[in-house]
């Protein structure tokens, strides 16, 4: 009788145990449901992805697929640029938008700049959706474009004007908006 008493407290502190455990999972993914949901909803959450509008863009040096150097000034005076990642579900989500803007603004590829972050093994597949409407950049994660940008996730989305950010965020349609009411001022 003993040996059932005892296997019953040890059975039941089991049991008290792992409720601790699970109601401390069950907090933590409600609070990353909450983040997730802020994303979704509301681009960032609040959380700059690159540089907000009005930041001087620092200088870089890179060089695109095409093995020609790639810089602020090579790119014009009104950039946009686009930060991917291979991993990235949202990148894949945004990807064919940014490509069909891109291939239909003025200036063409020379004035649009895609950033993929990876090997250029991993990057592969990004690279030959972008190339047609971009100069295109393969950098490892921080790498110097990302670093002149502050891009801290992503995607993200910038415009610039003669070298400070005009507009920037995770979705492209603020940016692509501010960039279709310069369009034809700039024009």
């Amino acid at each position: 009788m003993a040996y059932l008493a005892a296997v019953a407290v040890l059975v039941g502190l089991l049991v008290v145990t792992n409720l601790i455990f699970t109601v401390g999972v069950v907090r933590r993914l409600r609070e990353h449901t909450a983040e997730l949901a802020a994303l979704r909803d509301g681009g960032s959450g609040g959380v700059d992805v690159a540089m907000p509008a009005g930041s001087s863009v620092d200088g870089f040096d890179a060089t695109s697929v095409a093995d020609l150097p790639v810089s602020l000034a090579t790119l014009g005076e009104r950039p946009l640029v686009g930060f991917f990642s291979p991993s990235c579900q949202p990148c894949k989500e945004r990807l064919p938008s940014f490509v069909e803007y891109a291939a239909t603004r003025p200036g063409g590829r020379d004035a649009v700049l895609a950033v993929t972050v990876g090997t250029r093994e991993e990057t592969a597949a990004l690279v030959e959706l972008l190339r047609p409407v971009a100069t295109v950049v393969v950098e490892a994660d921080r790498g110097p474009v990302q670093q002149a940008f502050g891009v801290t996730g992503f995607p993200a989305f910038v415009l610039v004007e003669e070298g400070v950010v005009a507009a920037s965020g995770y979705e492209l349609a603020p940016v692509v908006d501010r960039d279709a009411v310069a369009l034809p001022a700039a024009g």
